[in-house]
């Protein structure tokens, strides 16, 4: 099993494991996930995610998680 800490921003803090806080959570995944796995477990339609951060870098949701690492999800960002 490996620990990440998570931490979900904008309309994404919804699917928050305790939405009444904000703030970052960990949760243990089994060994070998990759950042699709973590969106899947969290329950979050791919489609809402727009931005994936691990460890302060822009990462793709094939990016194989490791112990420790520091998980950013953002929403896309619309506008005009």
């Amino acid at each position: 099993m490996s620990t990440v800490e998570v931490r979900l921003y904008a309309t994404l803090r919804k699917f928050h494991p305790n939405p009444d806080n904000g703030d970052a959570f960990t949760i243990e995944l089994d060994d070998r996930s990759r950042l699709a796995d973590l969106v899947d477990k969290l329950k979050i339609p791919k489609e809402q995610v727009g931005v994936v951060m691990v460890n302060g870098k822009w990462e793709k949701e094939d990016y194989l998680l490791q112990e420790g690492d520091r998980v950013g999800l953002f929403p896309l960002i619309g506008g005009g």
